[in-house]
């Protein structure tokens, strides 16, 4: 039986693959390949790697390997790759209720993915960005979405996270911001253990009316 559940908020903070955009077959192919070339069992670096910059399951994984140069190489790789890339269910209706001034991105994903990722899917390119390059540490370090509330003029009490990792949810916990987890890569349990506030299959679930007040009322089907 679905529950549904409103609330209010000033602007939304949105993850990217996985939550507005599907990737994760062309993901999780990369980091299969990346683990056959060195050796590595690829289910651990899977089931570390959602979320994260590729910097940091690098890091990780293969310290020794681990520079800006070898990610560049990696991620323009990626972004050359398009099939099975696509929306997921409600983001270009949720987009579309939203003012301009009231959502971001924050992604794990370099800046020049990013672009390539949104331009594929013809999916606008808000005024605040925050991706991989931009920040010293990576989900689930609060960095990111602090960094993107405060670019859009919202303290983290009026900003909502949408989030499929979580590492993201954990980033958006740490940074005083409530978080909508999407079922769209990870399971319903991953989600709620790393304390999602609000958890949905995906964007369709979820929808936006503006108030008189200007604040955002969020209704959800969970």
């Amino acid at each position: 039986m679905t529950v549904s559940k409103t609330f209010r908020t000033k602007c939304f903070l949105f993850d990217l693959d996985g939550t507005l955009i599907d990737t994760t077959p062309l993901v999780e192919a990369h980091w299969r390949n990346f683990a056959a070339e060195h050796n590595l069992d690829a289910s651990v670096i899977l089931a570390t790697s959602h979320g994260r910059r590729t910097i940091d399951t690098i890091r990780e994984h293969v310290p020794h390997i681990a520079t800006e140069e070898l990610v560049d190489k990696y991620e323009q790789a990626m972004a050359r790759q398009k099939d099975g890339v696509a929306l997921l269910p409600g983001v270009r209706a949720i987009l579309k209720s939203l003012p301009s001034n009231c959502w971001a991105i924050c992604t794990s994903a370099s800046t020049y993915m990013a672009e390539a990722r949104l331009n594929q899917c013809d999916v606008p390119i808000p005024h605040v960005v925050i991706t991989a390059d931009m920040v010293k540490k990576g989900k689930p370090d609060p960095e990111g979405y602090t960094m993107a509330g405060r670019e859009l003029g919202f303290p983290p009490k009026e900003c909502i996270v949408v989030e499929d990792a979580p590492a993201g949810v954990r980033a958006a916990k740490a940074s005083g911001m409530r978080s909508i987890g999407l079922l769209t890569t990870h399971r319903r349990e991953q989600l709620m253990e790393a304390e999602a506030d609000v958890i949905v299959r995906d964007l369709s679930d979820v929808q936006v009316r503006i108030e008189d007040d200007g604040w955002l009322e969020v209704t959800v089907q969970e």
